[in-house]
């Protein structure tokens, strides 16, 4: 079952997440959940619209699972250009989606329009634990088409403070962003992204996870407290340190 959030309790939501950001917290991660590899590229500067050549990768569209406060914790990918490692544990702090991915590197925070968006296809798409609606179609083929989803909504250059307007931007095959999504992966992005917005947009609650050095994540948090919660389990890592 999703869990969704009204405009009240969605304020109520980034206080704590702003709160959560004073004091970092250990997340260790353990690999990635389910996947397909698909070609991907990114050219910064890029208009939403251009169709100018980008360089291709084959790369990883995948959920991250993490262990954090003795909790497996799914999340997903902000930002291409930086990595982490299975088996290491990493210093973050919690941020509402708006101040995710930070800069360095490129795209930096997505901004209210771009978390509407993302929002609302997290709300939409996502079960309470953070992954993929079985419903969606098969588990590898989904994470994937979520992923570059995701991707596609915080690093394209959307232009535009509307959200309606920016999810009507959204293309894998022009922009700054590409993907080549094939088979199952590809049809499930298509059907996401027809969904964005019908009905007006929906909330959920969600956040950052940013940090200086390594990858930043987003997630959706099963309930506004637990934000604040990963807050509170940081500072008593470093006390027992």
């Amino acid at each position: 079952m999703r869990r969704f959030i009204t405009a009240g309790s969605a304020f109520l939501a980034t206080g704590l997440a702003a709160s959560a950001a004073s004091a970092s917290f250990t997340a260790n991660y353990m690999g990635y959940g389910n996947f397909q590899s698909h070609s991907v590229g990114y050219s910064t500067a890029l208009a939403w619209n251009s169709v100018a050549s980008v360089s291709m990768f084959n790369l990883k569209l995948a959920e991250h699972r993490w262990e954090v406060g003795g909790e497996t914790v799914y999340t997903w990918c902000a930002q291409l250009y930086q990595g982490v490692t299975a088996g290491n544990a990493y210093q973050y702090q919690a941020v509402a989606l708006e101040l995710a991915p930070q800069t360095p590197p490129a795209p930096g925070p997505m901004g209210a329009a771009k978390a509407t968006i993302l929002r609302d296809a997290m709300s939409r798409w996502l079960d309470s634990d953070g992954r993929v609606v079985a419903s969606a179609g098969s588990a590898d083929a989904r994470a994937a088409a979520f992923c570059a989803l995701a991707w596609e909504i915080i690093h394209e250059n959307l232009q535009t403070s509307d959200a309606m307007v920016g999810k009507d931007r959204i293309s894998l095959q022009s922009g700054a962003f590409r993907a080549g999504l094939t088979g199952e992966a590809a049809a499930i992005f298509t059907a996401m992204v027809n969904s964005l917005g019908q009905g007006g947009f929906q909330g959920v609650s969600a956040e950052g996870w940013n940090s200086p050095t390594v990858q930043d994540q987003f997630r959706l948090v099963p309930s506004p407290g637990s934000i604040a919660l990963l807050g509170l389990a940081g500072l008593c890592v470093r006390r027992r340190r």
